[in-house]
């Protein structure tokens, strides 16, 4: 079943530079990735320091394999540096309730 991943982080001030060129270069990673179907970045309109990132996977196990990935772990240790708090995951299955 295809999965919906939300990834909520919140910046530190004066990085937008920086923070704009690391989550592009993720989203190219993911691109490549098997099991990606499409993404999104949003910006919070009161805060531009927060940011979600919604991207959809054909499968759970295609998201985690992506999310376990040598490259995504060296980009994510890089946004750490500029995070003011921890990343928030949240993942839903997409499509009528399963059950």
């Amino acid at each position: 079943m295809a999965v919906k991943v939300l990834i909520k982080r919140r910046f530190k001030e004066k990085y937008f530079s920086e923070i704009n060129q690391m989550i592009k270069k993720l989203r190219y990673g993911a691109m490549e990735q098997e099991g990606y179907i499409s993404s999104e970045t949003l910006w919070d309109s009161k805060d531009p320091y927060i940011v979600v990132v919604a991207s959809n996977w054909r499968t759970m196990k295609e998201w985690n394999v992506w999310k376990n990935s040598d490259m995504r772990k060296m980009e994510g240790d890089k946004i750490n540096q500029y995070l003011d708090g921890e990343t928030q995951y949240e993942i839903y299955e997409m499509g009528m309730y399963p059950h």
